[in-house]
């Protein structure tokens, strides 16, 4: 059937792509824990690209996420990197999520993601308990994480352990895919890295948006 992984790579966009019905979908998506064959969106947000930074990132949803006013004092207080901490509030001051005034930073609005979801899989043409282990690692981004195998072989793939974790299960045939199990959705184990690999997924398909130049 398939002789290299890569084969099975243009089956699993075109079925998936068709399944989902969306345009948004990339291969070999370096997520910083491993590359995981396929990661897709079922839809993007219109946010403007500006926190591609993960450490700007963190900061961010460190600081601002949650609804609560801020004082300068308290940011002194913390010690954060002055040059990364004065651009990330003239960044967010510009794209109107915050207001800066009388020393205190009130939120203006929340954060949005740039997709709805991220949907990982993992292709393996063999040693499916590896793709399994890499499937399970892409939960710290995804809402749902699949291990793709070929059809000939599924039956050797241990369905259970994977409904145990929640890694879903694509049966590859030739020209067409089968779910034999499709996980439920979850929250991505880790929201940093979830709000900043959307982010690099959106980079893709939006155009950046405009930039603070900031004079350290």
């Amino acid at each position: 059937m398939f002789r290299y992984e890569s084969e099975m790579i243009p089956v699993l966009v075109d079925s998936l792509s068709k399944f989902y019905n969306t345009k948004y979908i990339t291969t070999e998506f370096g997520t910083g824990n491993g590359v995981a064959d396929l990661v897709f969106t079922t839809e993007m947000s219109e946010e403007n690209l500006f926190l591609n930074d993960y450490g700007q990132m963190a900061l961010f949803i460190n600081l601002f996420d949650q609804n609560k006013t801020i004082t300068t004092d308290y940011l002194e207080e913390k010690q954060y990197d002055k040059t990364r901490l004065k651009r990330l509030l003239k960044q967010l001051e510009f794209e109107d999520y915050i207001c800066i005034k009388d020393l205190k930073i009130r939120r203006n609005r929340k954060y949005k993601g740039h997709t709805q979801n991220l949907i990982s899989v993992e292709a393996k043409l063999q040693d499916w308990k590896s793709g399994f282990y890499q499937a399970l690692r892409y939960k710290f981004f995804s809402h749902k994480s699949y291990l793709a195998y070929p059809k000939q072989n599924i039956h050797r793939v241990d369905i259970d352990l994977l409904r145990e974790h929640n890694i879903g299960l694509i049966s590859v045939d030739v020209e067409t895919i089968e779910f034999v199990f499709k996980p439920k959705v979850e929250k991505p184990l880790d929201k940093v890295s979830y709000f900043f690999l959307s982010e690099m997924f959106a980079q893709q398909f939006k155009k950046t948006g405009s930039k603070v130049e900031v004079n350290c």
